[in-house]
């Protein structure tokens, strides 16, 4: 059976109303005779501060030509995946929609999801120029399946004002600094360091890889979430919340996000996508990368892709390649960088062209970037169903992780399906 290649390290590198429905109907292959522009629909999770760029640049595709139009639903992440799939089945599903990799697997398995190599080359996407892990991480069996959308990874960001406030100079550069400073900044509304348990990159992982745990095997043949290294980890950042108050418990990435743009969280894990929301909101931040633990310094990679309706009519699928062809234009790829801060997918973009927001050129010095999912065809539901339910009852007190880490490992080695099983 077809195997996805996984990646473990990144390369260095979501309105728009939809009416209803998606790809159009018509059989894979059929235009539909329709007539004037072709219209597809194209779904994603591009909601914090980035937004307002993916919408500029969708309009300006549509703008540019008068052959194609891009109609838009940009969602809440876990929303829009408790809807993809049973979309897709009934037939509705959109044209375009933009995924983590480690989703990926599951939908190309149902054949839900159409091969794009004639995406690449011929007046289109140039390979060569684009992030290899990003490549690698839509590869199937040897067929192409996906299209760079966005590529970096989460680092640390920290308020200058309030470090500054009580005499700290500068970011920690080890989790056991970073620890006594989020205590020593945490006062009042002030919290040192919030962290998500939900719908936010993949924190956790982070926290266990730095200090020798895990979830999972690198092979993926078993959960590591019952490792004596991953329950001390678990243990120490549980206490930093539950009797030091460092983060409120329960809080999803969009909430730390909202913590840092309200000038209430001193320090703050997460990607790109928050620094221009940070500038309007008059915070004077950095970023910094990761601390280092004792086990190493890492960073959760942060990858998204585009995706073909396996049943986009040719026209459709016309209509896709050009649109994501104009998304990883040097021009595009130049404003989606400045706009958001994240690096651009196109390597031959020259730093001079950055220039107007250093930022972006920073979130490609993120040190050890690595992917949270280890091949898993079932993924999602391990990490919906198991893990994540597993860290929010710890956090909130219903049981210790040294009690409850061990069964959801048992949980997760009963459940595990590998990748060509």
């Amino acid at each position: 059976m077809s195997k996805l290649i996984r990646v473990a390290a990144l390369a260095a590198a979501g309105a728009l109303t939809l009416a209803a429905c998606a790809s159009g109907g018509g059989d894979a292959g059929d235009d539909g005779g329709q007539a004037g522009p072709v219209e597809i629909t194209f779904w994603n999770g591009f909601t914090s501060s980035d937004r307002p760029i993916v919408e500029q640049l969708v309009a300006e595709f549509n703008d540019s030509q008068d052959d194609y139009r891009v109609r838009m639903e940009i969602q809440p992440w876990d929303t829009m995946y408790s809807k993809l799939m049973p979309a897709y089945q009934a037939g509705e599903g959109p044209t375009l929609v933009a995924m983590d990799p480690a989703r990926t697997p599951a939908y190309v398995e149902r054949g839900v999801l159409a091969p794009v190599d004639d995406f690449y080359g011929d007046g289109a996407l140039d390979a060569a120029t684009l992030p290899e892990a990003s490549l690698e991480a839509n590869m199937y069996d040897g067929v192409q399946y996906g299209v760079p959308m966005s590529a970096g990874a989460g680092m640390l960001y920290w308020n200058a004002d309030i470090f500054a406030a009580a005499g700290i100079e500068g970011p920690p550069e080890t989790w056991a600094e970073l620890a006594d400073v989020a205590v020593q900044l945490t006062e009042g509304d002030q919290y040192g360091l919030p962290i998500a348990d939900h719908e936010a990159l993949s924190l956790w992982p982070t926290l266990f890889w730095a200090d020798g745990g895990g979830i999972f095997t690198d092979d993926s043949s078993a959960s590591l979430l019952g490792d004596d290294a991953t329950v001390a980890t678990m243990e120490f950042w549980t206490d930093l919340v539950q009797n030091e108050g460092i983060s409120p418990a329960g809080l999803s990435g969009a909430d730390a996000d909202a913590l840092m743009l309200a000038g209430s969280a001193a320090m703050h894990m997460t990607g790109p996508w928050l620094s221009s929301g940070l500038t309007e909101a008059g915070i004077n931040w950095e970023v910094a990368p990761l601390p280092a633990g004792t086990s190493g310094q890492f960073s959760p990679a942060v990858i998204v892709n585009m995706h073909l309706d396996a049943n986009a009519t040719d026209a459709e699928r016309e209509a896709a390649r050009a649109f994501v062809t104009h998304w990883n234009s040097p021009e595009a790829q130049t404003t989606w960088a400045v706009g958001t801060s994240y690096p651009p997918n196109r390597t031959d973009i020259p730093a001079s062209d950055l220039a107007e927001n250093p930022t972006s050129a920073a979130f490609t010095e993120a040190i050890g970037p690595r992917f949270y999912q280890a091949g898993l065809l079932n993924f999602a539901d391990l990490d919906a169903n198991v893990v994540t339910p597993t860290i929010q009852r710890v956090l909130a007190g219903e049981g210790t992780a040294a009690d409850l880490f061990p069964e959801a490992a048992e949980q997760l080695d009963s459940q595990i399906e590998t990748l060509g099983e």
